[in-house]
């Protein structure tokens, strides 16, 4: 952690710190003080994947506000540095609790997040994956190339993209969500206005559910959301988050290696 950042910060009586994760999207960092202990992130390739750090840190406020997610101490957008509580209790991964209990959060949390009146604009899902391929064309063009030629077959899906906006975390993966006192979820930096299929199908993908796991959790989100899911058009989406996330990985791939 660069000493920088901080003197930069508004916490006193430094004691420690320590990096937690060297992630995509994020550097990860714990510091520990006399008083407290937080979570620094500092972020990394916003332009790559169209992230908007601003809108992140709105949208983490208003979250917040509504005991959602941890509060924001200190956002610095020129380091691009964002201060936080830490959450002492352990992720829903580590957690010890059943699979089943893990489920049924997972589907509760969803349609609560889907029901939340947050002020944020709707994201193209075409333009984002159109800022992949691009970027993924600076480092091996005939890739990127292939991943269009995929995602052609998805023009109707994408074109149907947020025809009924809900308001989505787009990755909520177990080690996102913290279960007490209340829950709370980190990362919000895909979130925005968009489509509920999606945001489910990703949600399968990003905690690599296996076939009866996704039935469990597809039938407590029904129940939660008082929502009918028509699976035909979910295994759509599905297929289309898959292409995606293997184009993510394959830009992710060519960044990390420059950045070493």
């Amino acid at each position: 952690m660069q000493q920088q950042w901080l003197e930069s910060l508004p916490i006193h009586g430094v004691i420690k710190t320590e990096p937690l994760l060297r992630g995509v999207a994020n550097n990860v960092y714990k510091i520990v003080t006399t008083q407290q202990t937080y979570i620094l992130k500092q972020f990394r390739f916003d332009h790559p994947y169209g992230l908007d750090r601003d809108q992140e840190v709105r949208v983490q406020q208003q979250l917040a506000a509504q005991q959602l997610a941890p509060q924001v101490l200190h956002y610095d957008a020129v380091q691009g540095l964002v201060l936080q509580s830490y959450l002492e209790e352990p992720d829903l991964a580590h957690a010890d609790v059943a699979m089943t209990v893990k489920l049924q959060t997972l589907a509760d949390l969803s349609a609560h997040i889907h029901r939340l009146p947050v002020e944020v604009a709707v994201w193209s899902l075409r333009e984002r994956l159109q800022r992949y391929c691009d970027q993924l064309a600076e480092f091996d063009a005939e890739h990127a190339a292939q991943f269009q030629a995929r995602l052609q077959k998805f023009r109707k899906l994408l074109d149907s993209f947020a025809a009924h906006p809900v308001f989505c975390h787009n990755d909520l993966a177990l080690h996102h969500v913290f279960l007490a006192p209340t829950p709370k979820v980190i990362d919000w930096e895909y979130a925005g206005m968009g489509e509920r299929y999606f945001d489910l199908a990703n949600t399968i993908a990003a905690n690599d559910l296996e076939r009866p796991q996704q039935k469990a959790f597809l039938n407590a989100y029904e129940a939660a959301a008082g929502f009918t899911l028509q699976y035909d058009t979910l295994a759509h989406w599905m297929e289309l988050v898959a292409v995606m996330n293997q184009l993510w990985y394959e830009l992710h791939h060519h960044l990390q290696r420059i950045s070493e």
